[in-house]
């Protein structure tokens, strides 16, 4: 279409310009502020734990099978597959991706075909005309191909990509986060039935030990043995024990609904099953150190990630103060009609750059600049906060394990205390030694003894749930 040799001539002056464009770029490179003063030496953790090197992007692994419940590891599946935040978080992630795509697609040069026609007639009034156009109709047909390219001398379209791949990072650590929120909640909602159903059995088993009572005391009323005080003290656990009974029955109901909702059903398309709460928890046998910490915890990651976005955009803000240079070409074919559009002759072409250099912006350029540095300055902050929460976290399920286990094993006497006073009353009461109302205290204190054990052996599975949460993923 156009001498080569004339292209040749071109490329040659301006590769040098081209290869400069490529080694320069303003602005900040980023570097990981310090979080010294927001980590501790090392974590007070039992004797034998050892160091992790885990990653944020690494596989989670299937942290909840140490829990041994088949049933549990079945609803997280189906969560994974089904729950609509999940859903909702990986199409938000389908986004970043995109815009990524698009802003490394504007490093390069953008070719557009921009075919046209025009048919006009010139007047013939214009003193200022030429006189051979004068009044004169004319076809303009145009077939060109136009290439375009912003040459990147301060480096502003490399600090876009920057910037929007750290936000696409940035995003999939959200994802991965959100993920491991909702399996933990899952888990913690699913032990929380668990422990329903262990209170639920020992009320029933209560229940029928207060209709025994009832009918033992009716009949001893009867008889003359006793006063219809006890005959109405026992009617009145009987129908406390009722009520407790059905309260624990509607807590099951809604916590069955919440579990529902997680795994992508209607809140009344899930029954599972009575399974009450035995054993212990599974045992810790590792953690990670402070410092792994910051590289596993998704939300940690995730506020670097946008760190590294703002100190990106801090490289584009400074770039605004430079020229920006633009390159274009046209090659194609133009003529007055269609049928001498496609001879040699109707070649035609042109290239050239186009240079736009701020004057006058009355402070706009220098704002921004400013606006990027201060939204740089948060995010550092918003990133060290980050750590102190992911810190306190872990403490906290530290300190929760180790002291759940000793309030359970203090609280396990107590049950045995409680079970022993119960019967020692009731003979005590068989023998007339005591009114009914002993009896009814002893039962009583047993009763709430056993509920709470089951309560401290429930929050010994959340906390190691949490721990599980606060470690970005399993403690080995």
């Amino acid at each position: 279409m156009f001498p080569l040799s004339s292209i040749r001539t071109r490329f040659v002056l301006l590769l040098p310009v081209l290869l400069f464009a490529i080694g320069c770029t303003l602005g900040p490179d980023y570097l990981r502020p310090s979080v010294k003063a927001q980590l501790p030496e090392s974590f007070t953790a039992p004797e034998g734990w050892k160091l992790a090197e885990p990653r944020d992007d690494e596989d989670l692994a299937a942290w909840w099978t140490r829990f041994s419940s088949s049933r549990l590891n079945e609803l997280i599946t189906e969560a994974e597959e089904n729950n609509q935040d999940l859903a909702a978080a990986f199409h938000r992630v389908e986004q970043a991706r995109a815009i990524s795509d698009s802003a490394r697609a504007a490093w390069f040069p953008g070719i557009d075909f921009n075919p046209s026609a025009d048919r006009s007639k010139r007047s013939a009034t214009i003193s200022n005309s030429a006189a051979n156009l004068t009044g004169i109709t004319t076809t303009n047909l145009s077939l060109p191909f136009v290439l375009n390219y912003e040459i990147d001398f301060w480096g502003e379209l490399r600090r876009a990509i920057e910037s929007a791949n750290a936000e696409t990072m940035a995003t999939e650590a959200n994802l991965r986060q959100l993920k491991l929120s909702l399996q933990a909640e899952l888990a913690s909602q699913y032990f929380s039935l668990r422990a329903i159903d262990s209170e639920i059995e020992i009320f029933e088993e209560t229940l029928t030990l207060r209709r025994k009572a009832l009918d033992l005391n009716q009949k001893r009323f009867r008889a003359g043995d006793t006063d219809e005080v006890d005959v109405s003290r026992a009617e009145t656990e009987l129908s406390a024990t009722e009520v407790e009974l059905i309260g624990l029955r509607q807590s099951r109901s809604e916590i069955e609904h919440a579990i529902a909702v997680l795994v992508g059903r209607p809140s009344t398309d899930l029954t599972l099953p009575p399974s009450p709460l035995k054993g212990s928890p599974p045992a810790i046998a590792s953690l990670s150190a402070p410092t792994d910490l910051l590289e596993r915890r998704p939300d940690v990651a995730a506020a670097e990630r946008i760190m590294m976005a703002e100190n990106a955009r801090i490289g584009i803000a400074k770039a605004a103060f430079f020229p920006s240079v633009r390159f274009s070409a046209r090659a194609g074919l133009e003529s007055g009609g269609t049928s001498r559009l496609f001879d040699y002759a109707s070649r035609t072409w042109g290239l050239g750059p186009e240079v736009s250099l701020p004057i006058l912006d009355a402070g706009r350029n220098r704002a921004e600049l400013s606006r990027a540095e201060s939204r740089y300055n948060e995010t550092v902050a918003i990133y060290r906060k980050t750590v102190l929460d992911a810190v306190r976290d872990v403490d906290n399920a530290l300190v929760a394990i180790t002291r759940l286990a000793e309030r359970t094993a203090a609280q396990e006497r107590t049950v045995t205390s409680a079970a022993r006073t119960v019967e020692l009353s009731r003979s005590r009461y068989d023998a007339g030694v005591v009114a009914y109302f002993e009896v009814v205290d002893a039962q009583r204190t047993e009763l709430d003894a056993r509920r709470q054990a089951v309560r401290f052996q429930a929050a010994r599975h959340l906390a190691a749930i949490a721990l599980v949460k606060a470690l970005g993923g399993d403690w080995k």
